[in-house]
């Protein structure tokens, strides 16, 4: 799906290396992923390890294959289209 590797590509380069504070709920991935183990203090991270929780196969290192991918199905869809409006002529004679 091509939207897959758009939002990745959005999130992962809006929010890497984003050092903003991020409080866990409590029993959320998020909590345990940070190890958290008592419910009543505060259990606090970053941006970017919220997005390291909860997208675990998205990663940062991805962005040049999600934009050569994206890049390829715009080039693809041009062709496509280009192709199909001087070729195709869907009026009956």
């Amino acid at each position: 799906m091509p939207g897959h590797y758009f939002f990745e590509g959005l999130i992962v380069s809006q929010y890497h290396g984003d050092e903003t504070p991020i409080e866990a709920s409590v029993g959320s991935a998020f909590f345990y992923y940070l190890g958290c183990t008592d419910p009543n203090e505060p259990c606090v991270g970053t941006a970017d390890q919220w997005v390291e929780a909860n997208f675990t196969e998205w990663s940062y290192h991805h962005l040049p294959y999600n934009m050569v991918y994206l890049v390829l199905l715009i080039i693809v869809t041009r062709v496509v289209t280009f192709y199909s409006l001087a070729k195709l002529n869907f009026r009956s004679t």
